[in-house]
């Protein structure tokens, strides 16, 4: 009986303790996940799909003039005419909700060889549209172009702030995809 208690704690014991050793570094290594992902902020993208038309307000004043349409995964503005103003021809998202004194970080994808001009800009979205915090120059290119920027939101207005592109210095076609505003 002895023997069989012996060989049984031969065979066992080292088992268990393998086992139990296990088990430590898979919670070591599930804990080291959660607190990683933990000091990882949600990032939610605030903005509609790139790509829908219904999801943009696409704009011309006076002498401005041009088209929007979706293209695969981009939006495509092209201006055809312009009239020396360069926001005549604009497009943007509204709706959103901009905190004042939060910082953003805005990504996209862009392809527009003619657009010297081409300018992001973050705004409220009513009278006296005063901008926000991000106006940046994009430029042209010739193939999609990764551009991100950051920025602190000021004089933001609840749910009414606006994220768009500024399209009316330059006859041409502005390709944009993959665009996201996230707080940073």
């Amino acid at each position: 009986m002895k023997c069989i208690v012996l060989s049984v704690l031969l065979f066992a014991f080292p088992m268990i303790v393998l086992a139990d050793g296990a088990t430590e570094k898979m919670s070591d290594s599930g804990a080291s996940k959660m607190a990683a992902s933990a000091k990882e902020k949600p990032t939610k993208n605030l903005l509609k799909p790139t790509n829908d038309p219904e999801s943009w307000t696409f704009e011309m004043d006076e002498g401005g003039k041009g088209e929007m349409k979706a293209d695969g995964d981009a939006i495509v503005f092209t201006t055809t005419e312009t009239d020396g103003t360069d926001w005549h021809v604009q497009a943007y998202q509204t709706g959103l909700e901009l905190k004042s004194g939060k910082k953003y970080v805005v990504r996209f994808k862009s392809k527009a060889p003619q657009a010297d001009d081409l300018f992001i800009v973050s705004q409220i979205n009513e009278d006296n549209w005063h901008e926000i915090g991000l106006h940046e120059a994009v430029g042209a290119s010739d193939d999609f172009k990764q551009f991100e920027y950051e920025f602190t939101a000021a004089d933001t207005v609840p749910s009414n702030n606006r994220l768009g592109f500024v399209l009316g210095s330059n006859k041409g076609v502005v390709n944009i995809k993959d665009l996201t505003i996230t707080e940073k």
